[in-house]
């Protein structure tokens, strides 16, 4: 068996599911939707020389870096949704994960860790079970 490195006191709440991964999950999705719902909207003439998402990605190289980093962070949440999770639900969150990206990845990977805290046996555990 292999053992879990040490983590400090201070993160070693988020490694296993539990109350304070559920704030993390609601406070990152409270986040994202806050920021989707009120960061579009235009604040006056500030933005007349705003250069918008195309021409920010035809003119920055970082930006397009970052662009490409969101995709794959996406495509890793998803992978790990999809090894990790236990539930049938991780299918169809991995594959809208890859669409909309952290909108279904935190919901998905919060419902996990509801059914992993409320103990209730699924089938891939069953399967588990029978395969050792």
């Amino acid at each position: 068996m292999t053992r879990s490195p040490t983590l400090p006191p201070a993160l070693e709440q988020y490694r296993r599911p539990g109350p304070a991964r559920f704030r993390l999950y609601a406070g990152l999705y409270a986040m994202l939707v806050l920021t989707a719902v009120l960061g579009g909207k235009k604040r006056g003439d500030r933005n007349r020389d705003d250069l918008g998402t195309l021409g920010t990605l035809q003119r920055s190289s970082f930006a397009r870096i970052m662009f490409m980093d969101i995709g794959a962070v996406s495509t890793l949440g998803a992978l790990y949704l999809l090894l990790s999770g236990r539930t049938p639900l991780r299918y169809p969150a991995a594959v809208a994960s890859l669409f909309a990206g952290s909108f279904a990845l935190i919901p998905g990977l919060a419902y996990e860790d509801w059914v992993a805290l409320k103990g209730e046996k699924t089938p891939s555990d069953e399967q588990t079970i029978r395969v050792q």
